[in-house]
């Protein structure tokens, strides 16, 4: 037998919310530990009456002091046991859905909360995974993710990129490199598509997983001349091409990104079918409209134009100009594909811009079903809403 957890107590809101809503995070101000207790320690969390709530990791950085591994019991001996456990967990469900086992797979394997690991991100590219690490609790237990990810899911390469925003916001300082492995660059498979992703040049860990689903649907609808704005690396574009689709016109500013984009229209064979606009989408968006060009199917794909509460008007005001302006190049019966990744954008407040937007644009319209959410590798717990960062929603004009 081991050493007893030490144990943590909650009080007021903090074990409300825990108990009566599952929730995996505690603010410092509901929590009494024991003074000097490590960052990453396992702990036992009781409410002010000894009542068990479950166990988690103690965070000492930033204005949340619990991160929750498990509700109701605390089965685990060792911090190193949780996150074996629940990695394997994860790797298990990624399995049943049928998005691990290939060789070429690229799915999201850890998804913060949704997966009992708040403030972890975990995407795995065939033999490549990348994490990223949003708290000191993972920054201490690193070393073990890095090995768990190898033993259980068989990859050979492990690379960190925890380079976001929300660590500088709570004084936690970048970290980036590999912890396992040489390499830094794969190749994964979507349908027929295969992609080049590469950890250390690309965005986030390398790809928009998140996107998977919506790129497979647009491929398979799309016809005629494509249009793909803020293209990254190409992935609507090209699944329409291996689809059917006669010409794609890739419009992305960054270099790094039109270089990997060059490279990935060579892989699939349709390099003499694309053309690359490096340009900003609004100075396109404005010569295309003056020029009278149109197009039969257009994915809109933005970066997250509100990254904070305090931008939330000006970010509305940019995704409504932006999605008039991208219908009024549609030609008719065009497919429009048009998404958000501002978590601080909730279902309605999308729905609500798409309408004016398309008022807006003086464009006719049917909608093909409604808005689409987060794809199953990037499951959503109820009792953490914010997770729930992706919205799309594709639409034939009239």
């Amino acid at each position: 037998m081991g050493e007893p957890l030490p144990s943590v107590r909650v009080a007021g809101e903090g074990a409300a919310a825990v108990k009566k809503e599952g929730a995996l995070m505690v603010y410092r101000k509901w929590v009494d530990a024991p003074r000097g207790l490590p960052p990453g320690s396992l702990v036992v969390i009781e409410d002010r009456r000894g009542e068990l709530l479950g166990c988690g990791l103690y965070d000492t950085v930033g204005p949340v002091a619990l991160r929750l591994v498990e509700l109701g019991s605390c089965s685990f001996s060792s911090a190193e046991e949780a996150v074996y456990a629940l990695i394997e967990a994860a790797y298990k469900v990624r399995q049943r859905i049928g998005y691990a086992g290939d060789p070429e797979a690229g799915y999201r394997l850890v998804h913060s909360d949704g997966d009992m690991m708040p403030g972890l991100i975990v995407d795995v590219y065939a033999d490549l995974a990348v994490y990223q690490s949003s708290s000191i609790v993972w920054d201490v237990h690193g070393e073990t993710v890095a090995r768990a990810l190898a033993e259980i899911t068989g990859v050979r390469h492990v690379y960190e990129k925890s380079l976001q925003r929300t660590r500088r916001d709570i004084g936690l300082p970048p970290r980036e490199g590999l912890r396992i492995g040489n390499k830094t660059r794969t190749i994964i498979r979507e349908g027929e598509a295969r992609f080049i992703v590469d950890a250390r040049i690309g965005q986030k860990t390398g790809f928009f997983l998140d996107q998977r689903l919506n790129r497979l649907d647009f491929g398979r609808l799309a016809e005629g001349t494509v249009l793909d704005l803020f293209s990254y690396t190409g992935g609507f574009g090209i699944q329409a091409l291996l689809n059917g689709a006669e010409r794609a016109v890739f419009v992305e500013e960054d270099e790094k990104a039109v270089k990997l984009l060059r490279s990935n229209l060579e892989l699939n064979r349709v390099a003499d079918r694309a053309e690359i606009v490096q340009s900003n989408v609004w100075s396109f968006l404005a010569s295309a409209t003056n020029k009278g060009e149109s197009y039969n199917a257009i994915s809109v794909d933005p970066p997250a134009f509100i990254p904070h509460p305090g931008a939330y008007r000006k970010g509305v005001q940019a995704y409504t100009r932006l999605y008039a302006l991208s219908a009024r190049i549609g030609s008719n019966d065009s497919l429009l594909a048009l998404s958000s990744c501002s978590t601080h954008l909730n279902r309605e407040d999308f729905m609500r811009v798409v309408a004016r937007a398309l008022a807006w644009s003086g464009r006719s319209y049917r909608p093909l079903g409604s808005v689409r959410g987060m794809p199953p590798d990037h499951p959503v717990r109820p009792s953490s809403p914010h997770l729930e960062y992706l919205k799309s929603i594709f639409i034939v004009l009239d």
